[in-house]
């Protein structure tokens, strides 16, 4: 058995951010497209209620969340759900949470490929064992019949990871095909967590969600409006799930900051947060048309419609190679083979920034795309 420590290993997108803010340092200017950030949206009325709320930042809170914001997030996004289903915490936090609900050390956690790399890096800390299914085959982004995926497994798994809209597909997969394709795994002690990040940030008129089906689901307030640095997101899952979940963090990180619960709390549902949404959503599908018609012809491995992330092909030189001489250009992507085997002679790129820098970054994205098709 490996020690703690050696099973702790950190999320690969923040070691390139760090490469990228150290050429920054030596006086380049750097198209930042590496990671899931958001200085192309500031959300004004959000940093008015968290500066508001700051004043009283002086009391502990429950671990599983403030019951004003438990309750505002059942009015708003889960009327099924009763507060103890509800649990408040960072997303990618979560996931391991959620992993560790509903697992021993052993089990089978079968993961979408590519993925988020935090699936894998729980899966690992936690001692599962790993199966991945495709969700990027011959070109094209699919969601496979898992049912006749897991027919073809010596053993089959515990947990299912479904992650829609994915990242870093960028992709929205339609809820009915995601419906069929699971089945009655619940019936058969099969659990399904959804990452739901980017559920709410569909660009088109794909239907995600998937009602009626127990599940443990993670949701990201600070993705969805734009305010990653405030580190909350929520959980839905059953009573037992839920309380580990929070157990977890209680153990861990103790609780969100109270003050940002409470600015939450006030945030969600209002006139402005609507507002908000509508226009983040109106944006970035502006910014997947430019970048579409922008990178050179055939390099887009799928057709985003959702969340903030286009996986771009590389070839068989693979992603790592063109990730660094993308870099040496000053254009910071991350390499595909964070995500996974089937995103290995790729890159992925964030679309979510300055908006006064935005055709630039693309334009500098474009040239050195180029430069490594033709070298």
């Amino acid at each position: 058995m490996n020690a703690w420590r050696d099973r702790i290993r950190p999320q690969p997108m923040f070691d390139v951010l760090s490469m990228a803010r150290e050429r920054e340092k030596q006086g380049n200017y750097v198209a930042r497209m590496e990671i899931g950030d958001t200085p192309g949206f500031r959300n004004d009325f959000i940093h008015e209620l968290v500066t508001k709320h700051s004043t009283s930042p002086y009391r502990y809170s429950p671990s599983r969340g403030e019951e004003i914001l438990i309750n505002k997030v059942i009015a708003t996004q889960w009327q099924s759900a009763n507060e103890e289903n509800i649990v408040i915490g960072p997303a990618n936090f979560l996931i391991t949470a959620a992993l560790a609900s509903c697992t021993s050390p052993g089990d089978i956690a079968l993961l979408p490929d590519p993925g988020f790399a935090s699936y894998k890096l729980a899966a690992d800390f936690l001692e599962l064992r790993i199966a991945y299914y495709p969700v990027y085959h011959q070109g094209a982004s699919i969601f496979p019949n898992l049912g006749e995926f897991i027919s073809g497994l010596n053993e089959r798994p515990k947990v299912i990871i479904v992650n829609n809209p994915s990242n870093p597909l960028g992709v929205a997969f339609k809820s009915d095909i995601i419906r069929q394709s699971l089945g009655n795994f619940p019936s058969l002690g099969i659990e399904i967590i959804f990452d739901e990040t980017y559920v709410n940030l569909v660009f088109d008129d794909t239907a995600t969600l998937i009602e009626n089906l127990p599940a443990i689901r993670i949701r990201s307030f600070s993705k969805e409006h734009c305010a990653p640095g405030l580190r909350v997101g929520y959980a839905v899952a059953d009573a037992a799930a839920a309380k580990s979940m929070g157990d977890l963090i209680s153990l861990s990180i103790s609780c969100v900051p109270q003050f940002i619960q409470f600015a939450v709390a006030e945030y969600l549902g209002s006139p402005e947060s609507k507002e908000f949404t509508k226009k983040l959503r109106g944006e970035m599908a502006r910014r997947f048309l430019v970048a579409g018609n922008s990178i050179p012809a055939g390099l887009l491995k799928t057709k985003p419609n959702a969340a903030f992330y286009s996986l771009i092909d590389t070839g068989d030189r693979g992603g790592d190679a063109a990730f660094k001489f993308l870099l040496n250009r000053n254009v910071s992507t991350c390499p595909g083979s964070k995500f996974g085997e089937n995103a290995k002679n790729s890159i992925r790129v964030s679309l979510a920034g300055s908006g006064e820098t935005f055709e630039q970054d693309i334009q500098m994205l474009s040239s050195a795309l180029e430069e490594w098709v033709s070298s």
